[in-house]
């Protein structure tokens, strides 16, 4: 579809650069200046007390590939084609082989709607370079929805999320624009495949993946320069099982702050290695994550460009426990309820931090309300795309619709003139939505509704349905309103009251 001409609005050097950095299954509470008290966080929490830190934030979905799809669309999970983790891989075992390990011949998810534009798409036709590492879960290899032709100009990591669970996998995908890529390919791993994927000897591959992906995010942000603007989205793997990474000073130093360590068998059909030590492999794994973030940080220093660059840190959704993680350890004081896979609030709101020096206020603590279908016209607002909706909306596509509200002037301190009247989640796998619209959040599994009040009752105790029928019947209106039916993704509606 045509993305139309450059605004004149801004100088190609006056827009600001954007680093969306959005890590894997990191619950509400695993950060230090979320209130963490076992794992170290010192970059982040240093990123929090120079800008904003919101603590009402929502993903898009309770689970990778469909969150990621409502940030790339700027639709809601109801609206938006991608809803689940529909795979790709299942009967496409052999006859790939790296060394002695069988591994898939197509790997990937269901490809997000060719027909609707998507962010990448957005800012390299508005003159930015655009760069994407980590993971991809927008369409398997070979689909019509890869890197190569959504916009992405340097990509390197995993095409498909499945694959992500091993971090010392076979291979990583890339491609590269400026190197003269064609499509997306296959980036072997030699060392990894000497050793098998699975057993004792996996602890010999060296080639570990989330510094791989951070490297080459690293050295995408070298080749920038001042005067042309950068989209980077690093959606990074860690800290997401399997809980495995490499046995150096960082993972040692943990190891004797868990005298009561839990242990893991492993899962391999999963990708899940065993791992003796998972609370310290868990911790570890999101310093790593932490230190990544501060050299991602100093890098922009270094290059002259942390005073024109927006930074992002977020995670995709809530708390996994698969791989041997542990979320109720780790956020043992409770205050929200669910993990990944729930649209109750421990699933869905997530930690999410916003620096801007000199643009964004320092040490501020925001309360607004938003979720990741609001950062398309976020980010088109911070760099001067005006009229987003009527110049990418297609015509040709039937009900082609975006349903994000920019959260400019709340990123940058100020007060929010337009908010939303309610959000909206839904979710196939465990057949769930959620609504809220104010304090009052409506949760809804296999088509039985429950009402709580988030003002007297964030952990969602205590169901309120009963005494105020009018609102769950407007928040049953609501959801009436903004599912449209799916057939590969489908969900249970309450009865209309």
């Amino acid at each position: 579809m045509g993305l139309g001409l450059l605004p004149m609005g801004l100088a190609a050097q006056q827009r600001p650069n954007i680093i969306y950095i959005m890590c894997d299954d990191m619950g509400y509470g695993d950060l230090g200046c979320y209130g963490q008290h076992y794992i170290l966080t010192p970059n982040i929490d240093r990123m929090a007390a120079e800008g904003i830190r919101f603590t009402q934030a929502y993903c898009g979905s309770p689970v990778s590939a469909p969150s990621r799809a409502t940030f790339m669309t700027g639709q809601h999970s109801g609206h938006t084609h991608v809803r689940g983790n529909k795979e790709y891989w299942a009967d496409k075992l052999v006859p790939a082989m790296y060394g002695e390990n069988e591994d898939y011949t197509v790997v990937g998810q269901e490809p997000y709607d060719t027909a609707h534009v998507i962010l990448p798409e957005i800012f390299k036709a508005q003159g930015y370079r655009t760069g994407m590492f980590g993971k991809w879960a927008g369409g398997y290899e070979g689909s019509v929805s890869t890197p190569d032709k959504r916009g992405v100009d340097e990509f390197y990591g995993y095409i498909c999320q499945f694959q992500a669970h091993l971090y010392f996998p076979n291979f990583l995908n890339a491609f590269s624009r400026s190197a003269g890529d064609t499509a997306v390919r296959r980036v072997v791993l030699e060392q990894n495949i000497r050793h098998p994927m699975y057993g004792p000897d996996y602890i010999n591959r060296e080639q570990y993946s989330a510094d791989l992906i951070h490297r080459q995010a690293l050295a995408w942000l070298d080749d920038q320069r001042p005067d042309e603007p950068f989209f980077g989205i690093f959606t990074y793997t860690l800290p997401h099982a399997e809980l495995r990474q490499p046995v150096d000073s960082l993972l040692m130093s943990y190891v004797p702050c868990f005298p009561e360590e839990k242990t893991y068998g492993g899962e391999p059909w999963s990708r899940y290695n065993p791992t003796e030590h998972a609370h310290a492999e868990f911790a570890a794994m999101i310093t790593r994550l932490d230190r990544q973030v501060g050299e991602i940080l100093q890098k922009l220093r270094e290059k002259g460009l942390e005073d024109n660059t927006l930074v992002i840190f977020t995670s995709d959704n809530g708390p996994h426990e698969e791989g041997g993680a542990d979320p109720d350890f780790f956020n043992r004081d409770g205050l929200l309820q669910g993990k990944k896979r729930s649209t109750y609030e421990g699933g869905i709101r997530i930690p999410f931090i916003v620096r801007w020096p000199g643009h964004v206020p320092a040490g501020k603590v925001s309360d607004q309300m938003f979720a990741f279908y609001d950062l398309m016209p976020t980010f088109c607002e911070a760099a001067g795309i005006d009229d987003y909706e009527s110049r990418f909306r297609n015509p040709r596509l039937k009900d082609d619709r975006f349903d994000g509200i920019s959260m400019w002037p709340a990123f940058t301190g100020r007060p929010q003139p337009r908010q939303h009247e309610y959000l909206y989640w839904e979710f196939h796998e465990t057949d769930m939505i959620g609504v809220r619209e104010g304090n009052w959040k409506l949760v809804v599994e296999k088509g039985q509704p429950r009402l709580y009040d988030l003002a007297s009752d964030v952990h969602e105790d205590n169901d309120v349905s009963a005494s105020h029928p009018d609102i769950v019947r407007r928040l049953i209106d609501h959801i009436y309103s903004e599912h449209v039916e799916s057939t590969d993704f489908r969900v249970t509606l309450p009865p209309r009251r």
